[in-house]
């Protein structure tokens, strides 16, 4: 009886080999769980810009550049539009992003939670009173296998029009300028976004 006790005693007290490796396993994935690793190399020459225009927030312009020059330009929006919440940096969930560097976190192309498909994650950022702007990305309205919705499906899975380059301060770009992007980029990943306007 006492063997049993002492026994039982230690089955709970310590974990196994095997237990602790699944914790630290799953420990490990939950906090890599915002950005898929990525196979290709990040590389300095390359980065992207965001170019804000102040009359109309949803006419924005993101570019490649690649060794100082710029190869490819895309119609881009942030934030919820021209009102003074819209072009706010500092109003979380409504305005445009903070002027600034971020730094390129990761990419996917078949995301699977509230942002679907084509994402490219990016570091939070400080605005001028000190709100610190977090879960930013680049990317558009698709399901997480890139297609888009129909009707009946959540708004959010499908390209409507216009209204679709507002945001809670991410990067939008139209699904086929975010799918022309990725190629464009190849395996050369710019290393950081650099926010101006």
């Amino acid at each position: 009886m006492r063997t049993t006790r002492s026994h039982s005693h230690r089955t709970t007290s310590r974990r196994s080999p095997l237990t602790t490796l699944l914790l630290t396993a799953g420990l490990t994935a939950a906090l890599t769980a915002g950005t898929a690793p990525t196979s290709q190399a990040a590389d300095d020459s390359v980065r992207l810009t965001f170019v804000k225009n102040h009359e109309h927030p949803d006419r924005s312009t993101l570019s490649l550049r690649v060794d100082g020059r710029t190869v490819a330009s895309y119609r881009a929006g942030s934030g919820l539009g021209a009102s003074a919440e819209g072009r706010d940096s500092c109003r979380t969930n409504k305005g445009w992003l903070p002027d600034g560097t971020y730094r390129i976190e990761g990419h996917e192309t078949h995301r699977d939670r509230v942002i679907k498909g084509f994402a490219i994650a990016l570091s939070d950022k400080k605005c001028s009173d000190g709100t610190l702007r977090s879960d930013l990305f680049i990317h558009s309205e698709m399901k997480a296998d890139g297609s888009q919705g129909i009707a009946k499906e959540p708004e959010s899975t499908r390209w409507d029009g216009d209204q679709d380059y507002r945001s809670y301060g991410c990067i939008k770009l139209h699904p086929d300028h975010i799918k022309a992007l990725f190629a464009k980029i190849g395996d050369r990943w710019p290393t950081t976004l650099e926010v101006s306007g």
